[in-house]
């Protein structure tokens, strides 16, 4: 099939829900194919997201054939070629992925199949989830057995609060139960390791995006410490950037 059309807008919603989402400005992406199938996907980066799917990606899609994973694939690598004038990371991204999403979603409606079974015919019947957010109690009375902080640096008071959260969560779920933190680029090397050594008696399962991904020197030397000091185990992680963990 086809690509026929490609267009995004950026909804003038009239409820957000507060979290890091509302900050990514999420569009939403329609892609019509010749054979009728509607796909939707979302993005970030708002109106100017926008400007780069209906003035650019859309110009240079239309016309496309797509027919599996891994002509999407080719288009993903398509599209980040074409970009990377002004692209690469950031925005334009953001607005790549939502075109993404919506050519899966395409796919999916033609093959009559969830995403999840065009990626891997193999899926699971049931899979753990964690909840993000500070309220254990809550959690555990909805059935979670893991749970995420959000956990943003504000001064060394911030240890004993942070050891404090952790503590209570271990307590309430259990022995065999997840505790992680995601502190949005907020701490440093010294930090990192401070918090790891506060932590040990509780065993946290991760440590997300702990320094920007621009980091680059600051990481590799982390990376230089975890392995000295053994944070890289098989039960704690530090995850110096979405997706890319240090094992």
């Amino acid at each position: 099939m086809k690509i026929k059309s490609v267009s995004a807008v950026y909804p003038n919603y009239r409820h957000t829900v507060p979290s890091w989402r509302t900050h990514l400005w999420q569009i939403v992406i329609r892609v019509e194919t010749s054979t009728g199938q509607i796909g939707w996907g979302y993005g970030g980066g708002g109106k100017a997201a926008v400007e780069i799917v209906n003035g650019h990606f859309a110009e240079i899609l239309v016309g496309k054939s797509f027919d599996s994973v891994s002509d999407i694939s080719d288009l993903w690598d398509f599209l980040y070629t074409a970009s990377i004038p002004y692209g690469r990371k950031g925005i334009a991204i953001m607005a790549l992925s939502g075109v993404d999403l919506a050519l899966f979603d395409a796919l999916g409606k033609a093959e009559m199949k969830p995403v999840a079974k065009l990626i891997n015919a193999s899926t699971k019947d049931r899979m753990r989830c964690y909840a993000t957010g500070p309220d254990t109690d809550y959690y555990a009375e909805l059935g979670f057995t893991a749970q995420k902080f959000p956990f943003q640096w504000q001064g060394d008071e911030s240890e004993a609060a942070g050891v404090a959260m952790a503590e209570k969560a271990r307590s309430v779920f259990g022995k065999d139960a997840e505790v992680m933190f995601d502190v949005y680029m907020t701490w440093n090397s010294e930090i990192t390791l401070r918090m790891h050594e506060a932590l040990k008696h509780v065993g946290i399962h991760w440590y997300e995006d702990i320094l920007t991904p621009d980091d680059l020197e600051e990481l590799g030397e982390l990376r230089i410490m975890s392995s000295a000091t053994r944070i890289g185990t098989s039960t704690t992680y530090l995850s110096l950037r979405r997706n890319f963990q240090i094992t």
